[in-house]
C-alpha cells in the first residue's frame, strides 16, 4: 500500500504544473525592412529604435552600439494579449523597456526582467543584416 501511494505521489509531481513552461503566443514574423529608409527615423544610426507592425502586439527594432539589430514583441510578458500592456523604451532610463500598463521593466539589449510583475523576459525575434536588407524572424 505504501509502495502505491509512493507511486501516486512521485506521478502527481511530474504531472503538476509548471511555471517555467510558459509559451509567449505565437505570431509568424519574416519582414525585409531597409533601415536607411526615412520611415525607419534613423534605425541605421546606432543607439536609434522603430516601432513597427507584426508579431502579437507590434514589434521594437533597436540598433545597439556593437552595430547589431534587436527585435523584441512589444507585447509584454505578463499578459501579452492584453493591447493595453505594450513595452516601450523608458524615457528616463534608455538601457531599459517598461510596460504602458502593468509598468514591467526589462533590459533593452537581451529583454530579461529588471521589475515585475512580468515573471518571463521579452519575446525576442532573429535578425540578420546584410547591410542594406534587415530581415526580422521566428
Amino acid at each position: 500500500m505504501k509502495q502505491i501511494l509512493l507511486i501516486i505521489f512521485v506521478v502527481l509531481c511530474f504531472c503538476s504544473c509548471d511555471k517555467n513552461n510558459y509559451e509567449f503566443p505565437m505570431a509568424n514574423v519574416n519582414l525585409y525592412l531597409y533601415p536607411n529608409n526615412v520611415e525607419f527615423n534613423g534605425l541605421h544610426i546606432p543607439g536609434n529604435s522603430a516601432k513597427i507592425d507584426g508579431g502579437v502586439n507590434g514589434i521594437l527594432i533597436f540598433h545597439d552600439f556593437f552595430d547589431n539589430y534587436i527585435a523584441f514583441d512589444r507585447a509584454c510578458t505578463n499578459d501579452p494579449l492584453n493591447s493595453c500592456e505594450q513595452i516601450d523604451i523608458d524615457s528616463e532610463q534608455t538601457n531599459n523597456l517598461t510596460c504602458s500598463c502593468c509598468e514591467s521593466e526589462f533590459f533593452i539589449f537581451d529583454g530579461a526582467i529588471i521589475t515585475g510583475p512580468a515573471e518571463q523576459a521579452l519575446y525576442r525575434y532573429q535578425t540578420t543584416f546584410d547591410g542594406l536588407t534587415l530581415r526580422v524572424f521566428n
